[in-house]
């Protein structure tokens, strides 16, 4: 009944395991003794192929395994419902380790590609969390396009390793934007948040469109600076909580994902449009200053370049690095003397600093940069 194996969204201290099944059915989790429902006000969930349930990470990350576990419904009866078997499908699942080295794929602007991003994932070789930083599917105008998250999560980590999705400007368009948060991991509907792996600390932040709300192109369905501005009171209620966020007891990395490089002057290289909301964004570097953050991960120039504090690339006095990770080439635009599909990023920390890789579908994984910690 599962169409696609689950993903294991990393969202504060919980993860929300999201799959979709293949008809009605109520789903629930079972992992370490304890069975966790997708339920709602008191009711199971049943209509519709999308589940969510939700794991405290310390259950999970204990236990190293679970079972997805379904019921047919075919008819929602008010009285007497016939159900099906119980079907089950067990996962092992592998946590961050508590300390010692670890490394990161990073995936950002597939446009609906599949087949692309995912042999150039597999060339980087084994890794232990994967980022999807935005524009995974072209546009959200169908659930075909949205759904590409659930394959390519699926065929890399198989249910068995946490995900970090941050949303993209594409993924903002078309008819099924609205259900987007369905398909992936949010703090209560929200694209912004924080998250615990581990040792590492990371915080996602979500800049919505890339041009401003009165855009043509956007015909007044867009409502993203109020959102920004919600995400800025979120951000500074991080920093008032830092002892529980960045600055709490056993982290050794701090990153933040955002699909837009809002604080590199890579803003700048493109039609004035495209530089938007500079007060918001250099108050959010502002505050990203304070928590001492490693690395910043990026995508949406398609493009592959690190930006490091101090230099002229770099804008609203960053003092972290920024990478930009992703050079697609979508379909329809392949020269015959270009092969290379897609290029993304390995992100390798360990107590000395981040290493980044470029990965491609074409050819062998190569430095990118190094940042040593201060």
């Amino acid at each position: 009944m599962l169409r696609y194996d689950p993903t294991v969204y990393a969202v504060g201290r919980e993860y929300q395991i999201v799959f979709a099944a293949a008809e009605n059915c109520i789903a629930w989790v079972e992992c370490g003794g304890a069975a966790y429902r997708d339920s709602a006000n008191g009711l199971m969930r049943s209509e519709g192929a999308l589940h969510r349930v939700t794991v405290p990470m310390e259950a999970l990350d204990r236990a190293r395994r679970y079972e997805v576990c379904l019921r047919s419904l075919p008819e929602r009866r008010p009285y007497f419902p016939e159900l099906g078997p119980v079907e089950r499908h067990a996962f092992g699942f592998r946590p961050l380790p508590a300390a010692g080295p670890f490394s990161a794929v990073m995936l950002a602007d597939t446009h609906s590609m599949v087949e692309e991003p995912v042999r150039a994932a597999r060339a980087a070789g084994a890794f232990d969390v994967l980022f999807l930083n935005g524009d995974i599917p072209a546009e959200s105008k169908r659930t075909e396009d949205i759904e590409s998250i659930f394959e390519i999560a699926g065929a890399l980590t198989h249910g068995e390793l946490p995900v970090v999705f941050a949303r993209g400007n594409h993924d903002l368009r078309g008819r099924f934007a609205t259900e987007l948060p369905g398909f992936v991991g949010t703090r209560q509907g929200d694209m912004f948040f924080t998250f615990r792996l581990g040792p590492v600390w990371g915080i996602v932040l979500d800049c919505g469109e890339d041009k401003s709300d009165d855009d043509p192109e956007y015909g007044g369905l867009v409502d993203c600076h109020a959102m920004r501005l919600e995400e800025t009171k979120y951000i500074r209620d991080v920093i008032r909580r830092a002892g529980e966020e960045f600055a709490e007891e056993g982290i050794t990395t701090r990153i933040a994902l955002c699909h837009i490089p809002f604080c590199t002057q890579t803003m700048g290289d493109y039609e004035p449009k495209f530089d938007i909301e500079r007060e918001t964004y250099a108050e959010w570097t502002r505050l990203l200053n304070a928590m001492d953050l490693d690395v910043m991960l990026s995508g949406h120039t398609h493009t592959v370049e690190a930006v490091r504090p101090g230099t002229d690339r770099m804008r609203y006095g960053a003092n972290f690095p920024v990478v930009i990770g992703s050079r697609p080439v979508l379909p329809g635009r392949r020269p015959p003397y270009r092969k290379a599909s897609f290029t993304g990023i390995r992100v390798s920390f360990d107590e000395g600093g981040v290493t980044v890789d470029t990965i491609s579908d074409l050819f062998d994984p190569y430095p990118l940069d190094r940042f040593d910690k201060n």
